[in-house]
């Protein structure tokens, strides 16, 4: 985790910095905010004081109305000229949130290695930073709508202070005592705040992602076939209940402020009145003087009010935007612009790939899943990595994909280490059909070509579907290769069998035309007979090109150049198909007994007919 410390006036300068770059007239927009903050609630104390002193002192209806006319243009022309900054600021602050900030979020997503987005600990680091910049009134907001209001709340105080110690400095004490223990409480309740954070995040993803599968459509079937409506229910009414007991902790903490403000507030009072009556009954105060000096007390305590209330706002925000910071600043360890150009030839013919003493284990493992593993890919060759399932086979691929790093040993493309290479550069080079096959809502044809349907070259998605034998399926479509997957954003949207999936994602390795093809258990949904008919097609597609294909079952081995049998994260044999029969030791087994069932199968098939 990086361990940078974010502090809070760096995280406004940082903020701000982004905001005057993206609009630098919001300099004056802020700084105006501040002026008229102030001088609207200055305004409001200094009034009532001028009318009374208008009717006491001078006595004359038309010196009142002057000075109410006066006050009300004032008055009206900061309201306006408040207004129409809040309205401007507003709307960069939420801009600049959503185009800069949260824009940024979803770059470094998109271009951070994948083992920064896919373990646990980074997906609550990401789901905190996304809050900072996703929410209307939250992190980011949070910090721009309060910070000036903080200047402006803090100037009110030094001037109302300096005011009122002119009537009496006991009114001061009592006020700053009133402001000191409230702002204690105030820290204690930002203290369980920041405890309970982590958890009530927690609990808020685990809450979001039941309800996304309840409105699952690929959930439905099992959700109603295996009744687990009251497993959802329960689910949620356990997160719920939680997060009502964290809520009210801070709820309590948050009461424990507002009666100690209830306490002062009467004290303050008694004292102030108190204090004020007497200068008026001695004659050392006029009337106009005790309605301002009434003014100031009341506007005195509303200003230290008003900065606790800002300050918890800001520091709320700024525990946001800390996370925030920690994500965009968690440092990728593979190379991109920095990492070396990959050569042109490799682009046409794959060079070679090697394992070399290869370990790797998970953060949070205690031992190695993939133990000094050793291989090469000649450039045009077939290899099948074969083995149990939970052997280590996927990882493996990834690795090979520059989404995990060793822990020991090194992968050389080219007698490059793939630490070295431009990793954006490298992926070009591959291929890959994972086992979870995910579509967009977009067209076929922008699913098999990975690109906005402007940007495709439709001539040949039509020639790449009809290598992968899928063509005449949807050139019976009435929008044929534009019509749209799924139903998420078009309700026309079509959904495909999981054979014609995996004929898409032949079409897509096609359309990309890389020189390395790598196939994680592609089949593994499928029938037997399907399964040997896809990898004919994965056959014929791969001619000329390197490939490794990942699998628990061996119908991808025949017409591999070697075969890699994987078992308990070591590479215990390697050898053709024939010789590792020949050799009669574990491939062989699993070989035989996938054989004797398949037969089986057949011979079931046939006795059911």
């Amino acid at each position: 985790m990086n361990g940078t410390k974010y502090t809070l006036f760096g995280n406004v300068r940082y903020i701000y910095k982004i905001l005057y770059g993206v609009k630098p007239v919001m300099r004056l927009a802020v700084y105006g905010s501040i002026f008229f903050y102030l001088a609207l609630r200055v305004i409001g104390t200094v009034t009532l004081a001028a009318a009374v002193g208008s009717i006491t002192e001078k006595g004359r209806t038309s010196h009142y109305l002057m000075v109410m006319a006066v006050m009300l243009a004032v008055y009206l022309v900061c309201q306006i000229g408040s207004q129409y900054i809040k309205v401007w600021s507003d709307y960069y602050y939420e801009t600049t949130q959503n185009k800069e900030f949260l824009m940024q979020l979803v770059q470094k997503s998109l271009h951070a290695d994948y083992v920064n987005v896919e373990s646990p600990a980074q997906q609550r680091l990401m789901t905190r930073a996304t809050h900072a910049v996703n929410l209307y009134r939250q992190g980011v907001n949070l910090m721009y709508t309060n910070y000036p209001l903080i200047v402006a709340t803090a100037a009110g105080i030094v001037l109302y202070s300096l005011t009122i110690s002119f009537f009496d400095w006991r009114i001061l004490v009592i006020i700053v005592m009133m402001s000191v223990v409230s702002s204690l409480l105030e820290a204690r309740s930002r203290k369980y705040r920041a405890q309970t954070m982590d958890e009530q995040y927690r609990i808020w993803g685990r809450y979001f992602y039941l309800k996304q599968q309840t409105i699952s459509v690929e959930n439905g079937k099992d959700i109603r076939i295996y009744n687990m409506a009251d497993w959802f229910r329960s689910g949620f009414d356990r997160l719920e209940g939680r997060n009502i007991v964290l809520t009210a902790g801070q709820c309590r903490r948050k009461y424990a402020v507002s009666v100690s403000d209830a306490l002062f507030v009467a004290a303050r009072d008694l004292l102030a009145y108190a204090i004020l009556t007497a200068g008026v009954l001695d004659g050392s105060l006029s009337i106009a003087e005790f309605t301002l000096g009434l003014g100031v007390v009341a506007g005195l305590a509303e200003w230290f009010a008003n900065l606790r209330y800002h300050i918890s706002y800001l520091l709320e925000g700024n525990l946001m935007v800390c996370e925030y910071r920690k994500m965009m600043d968690y440092p990728n360890q593979f190379l991109r612009e920095e990492g070396m150009g990959i050569p042109r030839e490799w682009y046409e013919k794959m060079p070679v790939v090697e394992f070399k003493n290869v370990s790797f284990r998970y953060e949070e493992g205690e031992e190695d899943i993939l133990k000094d593993i050793s291989f090469c890919i000649q450039p045009g060759e077939k290899i099948a990595l074969v083995g149990h399932n939970g052997a280590g086979k996927t990882t493996l691929v990834k690795m090979l994909c520059g989404f995990y790093h060793p822990t020991g040993g090194e992968i050389l493309i080219g007698g490059h280490s793939i630490e070295t290479l431009n990793l954006d550069e490298y992926h070009d080079l591959l291929a890959v059909i994972f086992q979870d096959i995910n579509m967009m809502p977009v067209s076929i044809a922008s699913n098999v070509s990975g690109r906005m349907e402007e940007d495709t070259d439709m001539d040949l998605v039509r020639t790449c579907l009809r290598r992968a034998g899928l063509w005449k399926d949807i050139e019976a479509l009435e929008r044929r290769e534009l019509t749209s997957m799924t139903q998420t954003f078009d309700p026309d949207g079509i959904q495909l069998s999981g054979g014609m999936m995996q004929k898409l994602m032949l079409a897509r390795c096609l359309y990309k035309d890389a020189p390395l093809l790598v196939l994680d258990e592609p089949t593994a949904a499928l029938d037997p007979i399907a399964e040997n008919d896809m990898y004919e097609e994965y056959k014929a597609a791969t001619r000329k090109k390197s490939a490794l294909f990942i699998s628990h079952r061996l119908a991808s081995t025949k017409f591999c150049d070697k075969i890699l049998f994987l078992e308990n994260g070591r590479i215990q044999e390697t050898g053709t198909h024939d010789e590792l029969l020949a050799k009669n030791g574990k491939y062989a087994e699993v070989f035989k007994v996938q054989s004797q069932y398949y037969q089986e199968g057949d011979a079931d098939s046939h006795e059911e007919e």
